[in-house]
């Protein structure tokens, strides 16, 4: 990676992060993928990863934009820890609960390492969330859209393709399409991605 392009992508997480008052940076890595995304978090390792191919001065404008996207899904699962360890009311407890609820939707991260560290900062910094705090509410929204959120593996297309065929693929991406776009978490970070 260019060093300038390095710069310009620190400076931008910086700057997004001071803006939405993340107590704890995330890390940002620039890895290869091989499906046509462009940016993922990963909330058991609490990192935002950039496609490696628009990693190039170009793409600034987007890079810009997809940093504010993967931001606000950060700022998400920092709220849903607070929240799991405020109603467990122990937050070795509750981080462990956050856990399960992570490798229940997305069970590939089950070989990488969580990142307590991360969420036990951001638990320092901000505090749990109990039912008396006024993000009680939206944490339990986001609770409900991670369970809602849809299967986007290509294997799962795989696997339709091979047993039901291709139209009964083509169908399920398209459901899959319609709820990753209404999902809430997705919904709040089309907006974060938009601001100035």
């Amino acid at each position: 990676m260019k060093i300038k392009q390095c710069r310009f992508i620190l400076n931008t997480l910086n700057q997004v992060t001071e803006k939405n008052k993340l107590p704890v940076k995330p890390r940002i890595h620039s890895i290869l993928f091989f499906d046509n995304c462009a940016a993922a978090t990963n909330p058991f390792t609490a990192e935002i990863n950039l496609n490696f191919i628009y990693n190039n001065k170009l793409f600034r404008p987007l890079i810009k934009k997809w940093i504010k996207h993967e931001a606000k899904h950060i700022e998400q699962y920092q709220i849903i820890a607070r929240y799991f360890a405020g109603i467990s009311e122990n937050i070795d407890k509750g981080l462990n609960n956050f856990k399960k609820l992570i490798l229940e939707k997305f069970p590939t991260c089950s070989n990488l390492k969580f990142n307590e560290n991360f969420y036990k900062q951001t638990i320092k910094k901000d505090g749990v969330i109990n039912k008396r705090h006024p993000l009680f509410g939206k944490a339990q929204e986001y609770v409900k859209a991670v369970k809602e959120y849809p299967n986007l593996s290509t294997f799962d297309d795989l696997e339709i393709l091979r047993e039901k065929g291709i139209i009964e693929m083509y169908k399920n991406r398209f459901r899959k399409a319609k709820l990753y776009k209404r999902n809430l978490l997705e919904r709040e970070a089309r907006i974060a991605e938009k601001e100035k």
